[in-house]
């Protein structure tokens, strides 16, 4: 959105036709003051005439004497003093605020909208002025944060999002101030100093569906810069590795320990992270995950004994003529007596039948109305991460268990059931 005179309001190109009045041309609000000049960003001026050079105005203010020439771009115009005034009363948090760009091609658009016309691409590093926020941060794609209206040096004018536009204030220099943060490679700052979790943590928390096993304070990629290392956990997987620096190889890309470990920096929150596992390359995308971990895992733990208790308060024990006897016990532990021939049926190995009962699965949309849940039993002789899982529904005096086979879970879903899958009916009791 080029800024020049013929883009200005009827009023003033009027006023500008007629340079001969005594009057002036109206007033203006300094959006973007030139380095050195006695003018401030904010600040009224009167707008004398045009001047000899093509695309300037002749100012008046108190800070000058005399006229001063100023772009038109750096202005905006109002026939009436009022008007300018309340501009300049607006702009007051932005006048001294800056911004530059992490991407070349960065768009402004004519909107705060990502389908919007695009009226410009910023280089790397280009300065620009902000002029206004957005009320609210946005979520694109996986990227949040706030619209910006921003000002370039060429006069062009257009809303940018903000996720890849740092905002600084400046009230000497910006074109230093810039080029000093730009030096300082927030991106590497970032690397360092993040806890970064696997993108599905995010998933998981906007889904209020949390898998325990995945979701787990020690998993993640993290760099200690003290003890040049950096280590990499995963639910079934665990590396460390010494490093003597971080090399930047690139845009946004750095090495850490030679090509056994690179990383790709989309973003100041999410990371593409190269690795060799098992002699096989394997790539993983990372996220600054801000949301309360602690919390989110609490939160599940409670949903989990929640369903434990529905089980619990009908009755401690579990009783099936031909599938022997489930008792209840606190922390969500069971024992199962005279299970029978189920152990060579539907039990992953030999146990002895003692356990923990577990909530992991949810139901499918295509299952809610017909099920109460899907139950997992975790052996002792289990690995982490191993059960035997039911689909269950309630009735008055207890509980059908229908056997839910592997193939029909899917990520965290009861997709479907076996249409001569096992069913047991368990009766609740007191002992």
């Amino acid at each position: 959105m080029k800024r020049s005179l013929a883009a200005l309001p009827a009023l003033i190109l009027l006023a500008l036709d007629l340079a001969s009045c005594s009057k002036g041309l109206g007033y203006g609000v300094v959006l973007w003051a030139p380095q050195g000049s006695p003018l401030a960003a904010g600040e009224v001026v009167g707008v004398a005439r045009k001047a000899q050079e093509q695309g300037k105005l002749a100012v008046r203010s108190r800070q000058l004497k005399g006229l001063a020439e100023l772009e038109a771009w750096r202005l905006a115009l109002y026939p009436a003093r009022s008007q300018a005034e309340a501009e300049a009363q607006r702009y007051q948090p932005y006048k001294d605020l800056f911004a530059y760009s992490l991407r070349d091609g960065l768009p402004l658009r004519e909107q705060p909208n990502q389908e919007a016309r695009r009226v410009y691409k910023l280089r790397q590093g280009e300065l620009v002025k902000v002029l206004e926020r957005g009320q609210a941060k946005v979520l694109i794609a996986t990227y949040e944060d706030y619209w910006y209206r921003v000002l370039t040096e060429e006069g062009s004018e257009g809303w940018c999002f903000g996720y890849f536009l740092p905002v600084f204030p400046s009230a000497g220099d910006p074109q230093a101030e810039a080029a000093r943060l730009m030096a300082q490679d927030p991106l590497l700052d970032a690397l360092v100093s993040t806890a970064w979790r696997p993108e599905y943590f995010r998933e998981m928390a906007d889904s209020g569906r949390i898998d325990l096993e995945r979701f787990r304070p020690e998993i993640g990629f993290f760099i200690d810069a003290a003890k040049k290392q950096a280590l990499l956990v995963l639910p079934d997987f665990h590396q460390s590795w010494d490093y003597r620096e971080i090399s930047s190889v690139g845009p946004n890309r750095y090495l850490i320990a030679g090509p056994e470990l690179r990383v790709t920096m989309s973003s100041r929150d999410r990371l593409v992270l190269t690795y060799f596992r098992k002699e096989q390359q394997a790539s993983q995308v990372f996220i600054n995950f801000t949301g309360d971990l602690e919390q989110a895992i609490k939160a599940e733990g409670e949903r989990r004994q929640a369903r434990f208790k529905e089980f619990f308060d009908r009755g401690p024990v579990m009783s099936s003529s031909g599938y022997g006897r489930i008792r209840l016990q606190t922390g969500s532990r069971f024992s199962w007596e005279g299970f029978g021939r189920l152990g060579d049926q539907v039990f992953l190995r030999q146990v002895q039948g003692g356990g923990t009962l577990d909530f992991p699965y949810y139901l499918s949309g295509g299952l809610s109305g017909r099920y109460d849940g899907v139950v997992t039993f975790r052996f002792n002789e289990y690995k982490p991460g191993e059960g035997t899982s039911f689909l269950y529904k309630f009735d008055e005096a207890g509980v059908r268990f229908e056997y839910l086979a592997l193939r029909y879970i899917q990520g965290d879903e009861a997709v479907g059931v076996s249409p001569s899958a096992l069913v047991i009916y368990f009766s609740f009791g007191k002992s």
